[in-house]
């Protein structure tokens, strides 16, 4: 840009610099941004589960149901249209509650259970659990 000083009307040359800085909302880290603020996080009693990790989200336990619905996470996973992910929520593959009602209870902490995507699910005598899936 030119302009013209006006007090000695000499001929000045401009140059102007913008700084771009780009803003998240708070409490968005660099590893969420990147995966565009779409992964599902468990919560804060399993860090890592189903946080942004180099740009993909993590694997989650999804919704709550009963055990008269789904005998293993392979058939619950693919009824959400998702895939099963074997020990990968923390090094467990579903989540065991005493009911359904509990489950959905935020406060209410599920009992970690490893197994195989295929195999059933522990129920023993509870009533509800949730299984570990990819997010898509």
């Amino acid at each position: 840009m030119i302009w013209t000083h006006p007090v000695s009307g000499r001929c000045l040359t401009l140059v102007a610099a913008f700084i771009l800085v780009a803003c998240r909302p708070p409490g968005v880290s660099d590893s969420e941004e990147s995966c565009g603020g779409i992964c599902e996080p468990f919560g804060p009693q399993l860090p890592g589960v189903g946080e942004c990790v180099d740009g993909s989200c993590t694997p989650t336990f999804h919704d709550c149901f009963h055990k008269d619905e789904h005998m293993t996470c392979e058939s619950y996973c693919e009824s959400v249209g998702s895939t099963c992910a074997e020990n990968a929520c923390a090094g467990t593959t579903y989540l065991i509650h005493a009911r359904v009602d509990s489950c959905m209870d935020p406060t209410k902490e599920g009992v970690p259970r490893e197994g195989g995507c295929s195999e059933p699910i522990g129920y023993q005598v509870n009533e509800a659990a949730q299984c570990c899936c990819e997010q898509n």
